[in-house]
């Protein structure tokens, strides 16, 4: 049985008491699951001069969460992973995947790199909380996303 199956049996049988309900009711602004940043929200400066500015509802498989530094946007598309993470950062269940139009060639910018990675340590400490399961057993890996929606339309 892989994670995901684990997750969503530990859903299907209530597991974790609280239902996933209780954690969608904290979504902040873009109605994204903000209680996995916690306890960074909408607005905040992360580091190095970047911003959270929004974290979109689920679509196609994953969450997107967008920083801005002076103008520049940066696009982080957070998905499941296998075991085998293939983003910028990750938590122990989840992949930060910067969509910047590259096909994984192109350099991250280092100050990025680095809030990700701060970000991604509150992911660990959020990601198996009570309810959790819910929600992170409908995430798609990246390659699940672009086999099924094209890796042009998720940009």
């Amino acid at each position: 049985m892989n994670r995901r199956e684990v997750l969503a049996a530990m859903g299907a049988t209530g597991a974790l008491a609280t239902p996933g309900a209780a954690l969608a009711a904290k979504a902040g602004p873009g109605g994204g699951p903000w209680w996995l940043l916690s306890p960074h929200s909408a607005g905040e400066e992360v580091g190095y001069g970047w911003t959270l500015k929004s974290l979109q509802p689920y679509d196609r498989g994953a969450w997107v969460l967008t920083l801005d530094r002076e103008g520049t946007e940066a696009r982080v598309h957070i998905c499941y992973h296998s075991g085998s993470p293939r983003g910028v950062a990750h938590g122990e269940l989840v992949d930060f995947i910067l969509m910047d139009g590259g096909h994984g060639d192109k350099p991250t910018l280092e100050s990025l790199g680095r809030v990700l990675r701060v970000l991604a340590q509150s992911v660990r400490e959020n990601e198996l909380r009570q309810g959790a399961d819910q929600q992170l057993s409908a995430l798609m890996t990246h390659g699940e996303r672009v086999a099924r929606y094209g890796g042009e339309s998720l940009v």
